[in-house]
C-alpha cells in the first residue's frame, strides 16, 4: 500500500525549499534591477551633459568661423587695418 502521507510530506519539503530558492532568487534580482536603474539614469544625466557639452561647442566653433568669415570680408572691401 502506498504511503501517501510520506509522499505529502516529501512534496511538500521540496515545495518549501523551491519557493525558499525563488524568494532569495527574487530578491537579488529585484536589488540588481534597482541598482541597474539608478545606474541608468546616472548613465543618462552624463549623457545629456555631454550633448548639452557637445551643442555648446558647436555654437562656439560655428561663431568662430562666423568671426574669421567676416573678418575676411572687412580685409577685402579694402581695409586698411586702421590706417586711413
Amino acid at each position: 500500500m502506498t504511503d501517501f502521507k510520506s509522499m505529502y510530506y516529501h512534496l511538500a519539503g521540496r515545495t518549501a525549499t523551491a519557493v525558499d530558492v525563488l524568494e532569495a532568487t527574487t530578491s537579488i534580482m529585484e536589488a540588481n534591477a534597482k541598482a541597474m536603474m539608478a545606474s541608468a539614469e546616472a548613465t543618462m544625466a552624463s549623457v545629456e551633459s555631454l550633448v548639452s557639452l557637445k551643442e555648446k561647442l558647436k555654437l562656439a566653433q560655428q561663431e568662430t568661423e562666423d568671426m574669421f568669415i567676416n573678418g575676411d570680408e572687412d580685409d577685402a572691401d579694402g581695409g586698411t587695418g586702421g590706417n586711413t
